[in-house]
Formats: structure tokens, sequence, C-alpha cells
């Protein structure tokens, strides 16, 4: 009985299959990461990540069908909470103003602007990856957005009857076009030029 009792209270064997296979892909992840902020894009190869990752490459194909399948996990593994989160409420025009004085804020750093540029180029050859990237990337700043334009109309500072997906799209493209089309964001003064020309005719009078 007491050799029972000393082999009932022997910790239990770790695990080897889904914490090392975790350990193993965010290594890669890393790896991919550390590429993404330091290399052009077109440089990083599937094989270039797993040497530096420390692993052979069919390791990193049983999770990640391509390189920008893999470069977007590794992005969001390191980014996913680079954009600023709704505000909290107040007048919502001002809260717009303030949200997208952060997102130009954000794109304005170097480790996130490579990544979201090269990853919104590859979009542009895959219409599932362009769905996936939109999806995860795009939807989140575009929807809180929405959501404040939404405010906006509820609060009766737009006129009603605005359409809040076209209001959407003016105030929230030509941030994402100018940046994407290299022209550096002069920070606020861009965002304020943008929210005063588009909500210039929709504001109630």
């Amino acid at each position: 009985m007491a050799g029972n009792s000393r082999l009932a209270k022997e910790p239990a064997p770790r695990p080897v299959g889904r914490p090392r296979r975790m350990e193993a892909q965010q290594v890669i992840l890393a790896a991919a990461a550390d590429l993404l902020e330091s290399q052009p894009y077109r440089d990083i190869s599937v094989e270039r990540v797993a040497a530096q990752a420390g692993v052979g490459k069919q390791t990193l194909y049983r999770w990640y069908e391509n390189k920008a399948e893999l470069m977007l996990d590794a992005f969001l593994a390191r980014h996913a909470q680079a954009m600023p989160p709704a505000p909290a409420g107040g007048d919502a025009l001002t809260d717009l103003r303030h949200y997208l004085h952060e997102v130009v804020a954000v794109l304005a750093r170097p480790p996130v602007a490579g990544g979201y540029r090269a990853l919104f180029a590859e979009a542009q050859f895959s219409r599932k990856f362009r769905e996936r990237f939109g999806d995860i990337v795009l939807k989140r700043p575009r929807e809180v957005v929405r959501s404040l334009v939404l405010a906006a109309l509820e609060q009766g500072t737009l006129r009603p009857g605005a359409d809040p997906d076209v209001l959407v799209d003016a105030v929230f493209a030509p941030v994402l076009m100018r940046f994407f089309g290299t022209v550096d964001l002069s920070g606020q003064v861009d965002a304020d030029r943008i929210v005063d020309l588009v909500l210039r005719g929709a504001k109630a009078a």
C-alpha cells in the first residue's frame, strides 16, 4: 500500500503532443515576424523562416499552405492588438476624430506599416487570402468607424437618412488608400481633413 501511495503522488509525465506543437509554432511565428519587420517581403521565403526558426521546412507546411498564410499569422501574433479599441462613448463625431488619430498613429509605426503594406499587396493575388486578410485585419477598425457613424446618427449630429455604409467607406477608405499608396500620413492633420471633408454634407442642419 505504501508503494502505491508513493506512486499516486508522483507527478504525471508531461504531455508530448500539443504543448510541444504549440511551442514549435510560437517559435516559427516569432521567426517569421522578425523577418517581416526587418527584411523586404519579397526576400522572405518559407525556407528562410524555417532556417531562422531552426525547424525543417516540412514542419511549416503542416500548418501553412503558403508563405502568405504564415506571414499573416506571424503579423497577427505580434500586432493583433495594435489597432486601438473602440472609444468608450461620448460625442460620436469627437470620438470618431480621436479614433482616426489613433489609427493613423498605429499605421505610422514601422513594424506595423511594413507588414501591413506587404500583406495588403499579397492579398491582391489571391481572393481566398484577400477575404481572410479583410476579415481579420481590416474588419475591426471599419466596424469601429461604423459604430461611431451610427452613434452620430442617433445623437442627431448627422442628418437623418444619411447612408452609414457610404459614410464609413468615405471616412475609412481615404486613410487606408493614402497609407497603402505610400503617402506619408501627417497624423491628426490628415485625419481631421478627411473627417471634415466627408462629413461636411452629412451634418445635421
